[in-house]
This record gives C-alpha cells, structure tokens and sequence, in this order.
C-alpha cells in the first residue's frame, strides 16, 4: 500500500492523478484500466476537497487480481449517487464510480470517512 496526504485545495485532483501515474509507472495496465482509475481517483478527491475536506488522504492498494483506491477525509457527509440532468455542470462523482468500478463502498472512521472502489487489473 502506498499513499498521498493532500490539502483541501484546487490542485489536489492534479496531484492525485500524477501520483497514481507515478506509482503505477511500472505495472502493466491496459489503458481503459488506467483511465477509468485515474478518473475515479479525481472524482473522490474532488468531493473529498468539497465536501469533506482535511486530512484528505489517497491510499493505493493492489490486490489479487484487482487495485483498490481509498480516500479518507474528515467529513461525516456520506457520497450519495444522485442523477443529474444531462446540461448539469456536476454532481456525476458517485455516479461514475458506482458504474465503473467493480466494487465501491464507504468506511466511516471516527469522524470522517473513507470511500473507496476497485477495479479488476485485466
């Protein structure tokens, strides 16, 4: 397991995706795994950064067969999977992970939480 604390701020999202970039660096990925990874990495930060906020912190872990990526931050709010008009300018996060990913769910942790998915690695 490797990890990334992050600030509450804009350019968290950038960071993560970076990170992940870096730490996968040597894992053969095919490359709709690694987009839709990066993509749901973002999306839970940003909400983390909106809605949650500090100590926000990214957790990659590889597993069997598959990749898990948790975010952890202090909010108590719980991610809801909302459907949003098409001409919305946001509120889609959790509906993309809910449909992307494998497997995806919520760990509370004293008083924030921890949302994380998976995705198989092949």
């Amino acid at each position: 397991m490797t990890r990334l604390e992050l600030q509450a701020d804009p350019s968290a999202a950038r960071r993560t995706r970076s990170w992940l970039r870096e730490q996968l660096a040597a894992v053969t990925l095919p490359t709709q795994v690694r987009q839709t990874l990066e993509l749901l990495a973002t999306e839970l930060v940003t909400n983390a950064v909106r809605h949650g906020g500090e100590p926000i912190e990214v957790r990659l872990h590889h597993l069997e067969g598959a990749v898990r990526v948790s975010v952890s931050d202090g909010g108590s709010g719980r991610p809801l999977v909302r459907h949003v008009p098409p001409t919305a300018t946001g509120g889609r996060g959790v509906a993309l992970v809910d449909t992307l990913a494998h497997r995806w769910g919520l760990d509370p942790d004293g008083a924030g939480k921890t949302v994380w998915f998976e995705l198989p690695l092949g």
